[in-house]
C-alpha cells in the first residue's frame, strides 16, 4: 500500500492515467531533475507530495520494464537501469539521512563460457553460460565442462567482444543462454567477505603468480577499521553508497550483468535464469527444457574457490607464509560483521534494499524482513514478491 491517502475514485482515474503518461514519456530530463538533492527528507520519514505520489506509482511499472528489457538483452536495458537508479535514489538518501550524488549503473562485460553439445547429449545445441560473480558461476562452468567432456570455450571480459561477432551469434547451432543468480542480500554480504579475503590473501601471498592476476580492491586499503570488524563493515557500507566500492563485480547488482558492451551486436537474450539456492533442481530443469539426455546431477563441489575450508591449510603449507591459514577465518568474520552491521543499522539495510530493488524484482526474491517501507511494499506487490519471514 502507498503511504499517502488516495483521492476519491474520480481523481484516481486521473492519477492512473498520469502514471502511465509518466512511464511512457520519461526522459533524461526527468533523470537530471531527480538527481538534484532532496532537502525535505528525513530517514524513514518521507514527506510525500502529490508529485511524489505520481512518481512512486510509476516506479513499480518502471521496475517491470527494466526486468523485461534486461532479460531480453535489449539496448534499452542500461538506460532503464539508470532511470530506475535515479528514481530510487531519493529513498536511499532519506534512509541514510544525507545527500549523496547517485552513481549510475554501467556496462559490465562479464565472463561467458560456450560449449557445443553432441547430438546424442543435447541435439547439437550450443550453450552460452553468463557468469554472474558470487552466484555459483565457477561451479556452473565446471559442471558444463563435465557435461561436454571438458570442451568449453571461455570468453573473458576482453575476449567477449573479439570472440563473438554477430555472425557467430546468428549461426551457432541452436544457441541457448543461461545463468544463475543469488539472493541480493546474501550475495552482497558474501561479496564483501570475499573482497576482504582477497585483500588479505594477496598481502600474504604476493609471491604466488596466479594471485597477481587478482589484485585487491584498492578502496579496502583505506578502510581504517580492523579487518573482520563491524566498524570496518560499516565503513565499507558508507563507501558502497558513494561508488559501489569502485563498481566492484562482487557487490555490483546482478541486473547489470545483463547489460551488453556498448557497440556489441551479439545480444544473446538469457533463456533461463536459475537460482543458486536451488541450483541442483534448476540445473536439471534447464537441461530438461533443452531436451537433453543427461541423468547426472549438478556437482556442488566443483568450482569452489581457494577460500574453501578444504584448502586453507594447504595454502599455508604451499606458500610457507605465516597467517595464510587464517584467511578463511577472516572471511567468515567479515561476513558475520557485515550481517551484524546491517542488523544494528536498519537504515543501511533499507538503503541497500532500495539500491538492489531492481534485482529483487527482476529475479523474484522476497525482500528482507527489515525492508518494509510502504512504497517498497507497493512495488513488491506489483512484482508478486513479498517480505521474507527471516
Amino acid at each position: 500500500m502507498l503511504a499517502p491517502t488516495l483521492a476519491p475514485s474520480s481523481l484516481l482515474g486521473m492519477l492512473w492515467f498520469a502514471t502511465l503518461l509518466v512511464v511512457a514519456t520519461a526522459s533524461r530530463d526527468d533523470v537530471a531533475m531527480l538527481q538534484q538533492p532532496r532537502k525535505d527528507m528525513e530517514p524513514s520519514g518521507l514527506q510525500m507530495t502529490q508529485a511524489d505520489s505520481l512518481e512512486n506509482m510509476a516506479l513499480g511499472p518502471l521496475m517491470l520494464k527494466v526486468k523485461e528489457e534486461c532479460l531480453s538483452s535489449t539496448q534499452q536495458c542500461l538506460p532503464a537501469l539508470i532511470e530506475a537508479r535515479h528514481r530510487v535514489w531519493p529513498y536511499v538518501q532519506a534512509e541514510l539521512g544525507k545527500e549523496i550524488k547517485p552513481y549510475e549503473p554501467s556496462s559490465f562485460t562479464a565472463d561467458f563460457a560456450s560449449a557445443w553439445l553432441k547430438d546424442e547429449v543435447c541435439h547439437g545445441k550450443t550453450f552460452f553460460l553468463l557468469h554472474v560473480w558470487k552466484a555459483v558461476g565457477w561451479g556452473a562452468i565446471r559442471n558444463l565442462q563435465q557435461l561436454v567432456g571438458g570442451n568449453v570455450k571461455r570468453h573473458n571480459r576482453r575476449g567477449w567482444r573479439g570472440d563473438l561477432h554477430p555472425y557467430d551469434c546468428q549461426n551457432v547451432s541452436h544457441p541457448s543462454t543461461f545463468t544463475f543468480v543469488r539472493n541480493p542480500l546474501t550475495r552482497f554480504i558474501s561479496g564483501y567477505a570475499q573482497l576482504e579475503q582477497l585483500r588479505e590473501q594477496h598481502y600474504h601471498q604476493d609471491a604466488i603468480d596466479h594471485r597477481k592476476n587478482f589484485p585487491p580492491n584498492p578502496v579496502l586499503n583505506f578502510l581504517t577499521g580492523k579487518p573482520g570488524s563491524v566498524e570496518r563493515a560499516m565503513q565499507f557500507l558508507d563507501r558502497f553508497f558513494v561508488d559501489g566500492v569502485l563498481h566492484d563485480g562482487h557487490v555490483r547488482p546482478q541486473s547489470e550483468y545483463f547489460v551488453k558492451p556498448y557497440g556489441n551486436k551479439c545480444l544473446l537474450a538469457v533463456d533461463f535464469v536459475g537460482k543458486m539456492e536451488n541450483v541442483v533442481g534448476d540445473w536439471k530443469r534447464f537441461l530438461d527444457s533443452q531436451q537433453c539426455h543427461v541423468t547426472t546431477q549438478f556437482n556442488l563441489t566443483a568450482g569452489r574457490h581457494n577460500s574453501s575450508s578444504d584448502t586453507k591449510h594447504a595454502l599455508a603449507d604451499a606458500a610457507g607464509i605465516v597467517g595464510a591459514a587464517s584467511i578463511v577465518e577472516l572471511q567468515a568474520g567479515a561476513q558475520q560483521s557485515m550481517e551484524r552491521a546491517l542488523h544494528l543499522q536498519g537504515t543501511y539495510l533499507r538503503a541497500l534494499c532500495w539500491l538492489y530493488l531492481v534485482d529483487y524484482v527482476m529475479f523474484r526474491y522476497d525482500l528482507p524482513r527489515g525492508c518494509n517501507h510502504p512504497d517498497m511494499l507497493h512495488i513488491a506487490q506489483l512484482s508478486n514478491i513479498s517480505v521474507s519471514d527471516s
